[in-house]
């Protein structure tokens, strides 16, 4: 295992970078970290904007229009390819030489479908749970969990 690991945590709102990470080494550690958020939004604020009506297409009703898919879990694909973009800039640059994700499982769904070959070549481990808001030494003592089980 090479010394330069970032740990990606990631939901639909919210997303941290944890750089040069050493997970051979124990004690705390304090390791850059980038952080990104989106405003969540409640769909009722999204939608706010109603799709509209339609006319029938038999006699002189209307009705309303419904919307055909949902725009919080859209706004939040949305949100991860932004994160994986950024990711996939970082290993063009080559500034990392291995990543672990921990990810809501729908995030992490989405990265993975996202992310880049050379990405995913990369990738050490997935961890389907939201780490978001853990502290960074719980993040990385959950990381050496799954890595050195």
């Amino acid at each position: 295992m090479r010394n330069r690991v970032w740990i990606l945590a990631a939901d639909g709102n919210a997303a941290r970078i944890v750089k040069d990470v050493n997970l051979l080494k124990d004690g705390h550690q304090h390791p850059a970290e980038e952080t990104y958020q989106i405003e969540g939004k409640r769909a009722q604020d999204i939608m706010a904007d109603k799709p509209g009506r339609s006319h029938s297409s038999v006699g002189h009703g209307r009705s309303a229009m419904e919307y055909s898919s949902d725009p919080v879990r859209e706004e939040q694909h949305r949100f991860a390819a932004e994160i994986a973009g950024k990711i996939d800039h970082y290993a063009l640059e080559n500034a990392f030489e291995n990543l672990v994700i921990c990810a809501a499982p729908k995030t992490l769904g989405d990265l993975r479908k996202l992310l880049s070959h050379q990405v995913r070549e990369r990738t050490l481990a997935e961890i389907d749970r939201n780490c978001v808001a853990a502290p960074t030494d719980q993040l990385i003592a959950t990381v050496k969990s799954v890595v050195f089980p």
